[in-house]
């Protein structure tokens, strides 16, 4: 931010500030994070192309402002600039994370009616926006009608059928991959792990975690580890779950024994269930999670008095629960 200050006021000493001028501080101010001073310069800009417009738009997907972010883009079709590519890819990132299916499609036809092309990024933006909205069979439609395919369209696609129950589709993908000449990358290994672990591939899984090294040189994670130790838990292999976890290279983290602890849950292992709790408890990783999921396994089993002592323990620890609570979208409008 120091330097952008500098920028910034060096901009404002400046005499001759064309649009070029006016985009590069309106980006240095995105790339810092810095929004709020960016919609503000935008809203000075004596004038805007494309670029301005894109900016701000990737910029509100940046930190999250989705919403923002398509505002920022209907206003841009009603001034009449014509959207590049940047801008597109960043709109139809929002509409993938506010599930706005309908704005997504109009998207889609605007690139048909432009005939930009589908290259790697463009199409990648789009597999992931249908999955993400739950479009699936319209993701698999752009994957198959792009002329290139890279890794991230390969994972964006495993990651959309692995969500919404294709999880067979999802590893045959894997196998297309190597028959493309395309390198898996870490985040495909997780997509492909939590496949296999929500359908119960335990060989499948185990031969693809296995693959990860010795076939791609792609040394395993704590994530990977997690998801490995997922697919043992929902199938039932309690003692080898609980082999991998002793065994891995690095200290397990919350994500890998909370699988393990879920995985006790629901297959009633309350003494293995403890055993976890207590790693929990001395890596301060117990929060109030961790004691429903434990007071739910003494549950399971009748062991009332257990469940009783561990809700003691969570008034004693001064460990609240975390209430639930659901998002709806109704209209355009979203109401917890």
């Amino acid at each position: 931010m120091v330097l952008m200050r500098c920028a910034r006021m060096l901009f404002d000493v400046s005499l001759n500030r064309d649009v070029v001028t006016w985009n590069a501080v309106l980006n240095g101010y995105v790339k810092c994070g810095d929004v709020g001073s960016a919609k503000k310069l935008f809203d000075e800009m004596p004038e805007r192309n494309a670029v301005s417009w894109s900016v701000m738009i990737n910029g509100y997907v940046k930190v999250g402002c989705f919403k923002e972010a398509l505002e920022i883009f209907n206003e841009m079709q009603r001034s009449g600039v014509r959207p590049n590519h940047a801008g597109i890819v960043g709109a139809l990132s929002a509409c993938g994370s506010l599930g706005a299916l309908d704005q997504g499609k109009w998207i889609h036809a605007y690139v048909d009616r432009s005939k930009m092309e589908l290259d790697t990024v463009l199409g990648t933006a789009l597999i992931d926006m249908y999955a993400k909205c739950g479009s699936v069979e319209a993701a698999c439609r752009v994957f198959e009608d792009m002329s290139r395919r890279d890794v991230y369209a390969f994972t964006s696609l495993i990651s959309g059928l692995s969500n919404h129950g294709d999880s067979v589709m999802a590893v045959e993908l894997l196998k297309r991959m190597g028959d493309e000449g395309i390198k898996p990358n870490e985040v495909t290994f997780i997509c492909i792990l939590s496949a296999c672990a929500r359908v119960g591939l335990v060989d499948e899984g185990l031969r693809v975690f296995e693959s990860m090294n010795d076939v791609y040189g792609i040394k395993p994670e704590v994530e990977h580890y997690g998801c490995l130790v997922d697919l043992l838990g929902r199938a039932g292999l309690l003692e080898q779950a609980k082999d991998v976890v002793r065994d891995m290279p690095m200290e397990p983290d919350i994500y890998v024994l909370g699988a393990l602890l879920n995985a006790c849950r629901v297959h009633g292992d309350a003494d293995l269930g403890n055993e976890m709790v207590e790693g929990l408890v001395s890596r301060s990783l117990d929060h109030s999670g961790v004691h429903v999921l434990l007071s739910n396994i003494y549950a399971s089993a009748n062991q009332w008095d257990r469940v009783e002592r561990v809700r003691k323990g969570m008034v004693e620890k001064d460990v609240k629960k975390v209430p639930g609570c659901s998002l709806i979208k109704e209209g355009n409008v979203e109401k917890e």
